[in-house]
């Protein structure tokens, strides 16, 4: 599913977002994340022994929650199916990285990170749902 061109926008924005798993049980997992959307997809850095890995790995479902915190309120949550790949090639990473660091720490991150280990995780979106005005005029 393709985001509208405000969705887009706002997943572009480097907000932290919530990725929610379902754990053991059937207990919700939910864990702040870096993220970068490109090409339809929400890609994800993780430690490859991470609950989140575990659980994608036995249902292959996840939700993502981007909101902003500040007025006017807004939240968007991707729902989609979801997929453990290989760890994100390092110029993927420092794109990560640099959305939330900017580039000089940014480097400095992945350098202290670099040979750490750690998997990929893509979302593909399946449903939006919006909270709130996504207009950034107050």
């Amino acid at each position: 599913m393709e985001p509208t061109s405000q969705q887009r926008a706002f997943l572009e924005d480097n907000n932290v977002a919530i990725l929610s798993t379902t754990g053991p049980g059937s207990r919700a997992h939910a864990m702040p994340v870096w993220y970068v959307y490109e090409d339809g997809q929400i890609i994800i850095g993780a430690g490859a022994n991470s609950q989140k890995r575990r659980n994608i790995d036995r249902n292959g479902q996840a939700t993502l929650v981007i909101d902003r915190r500040e007025p006017p309120y807004h939240a968007l949550m991707v729902q989609g199916r979801a997929e453990v790949g290989p760890a994100a090639p390092p110029e993927m990473r420092l794109k990560i990285a640099s959305r939330y660091l900017g580039d000089q720490r940014a480097r400095e991150y992945i350098e202290e990170t670099a040979g750490g280990d750690s998997i990929s995780i893509r979302l593909t979106p399946q449903r939006f749902v919006e909270y709130g005005s996504p207009s950034t005029d107050a």
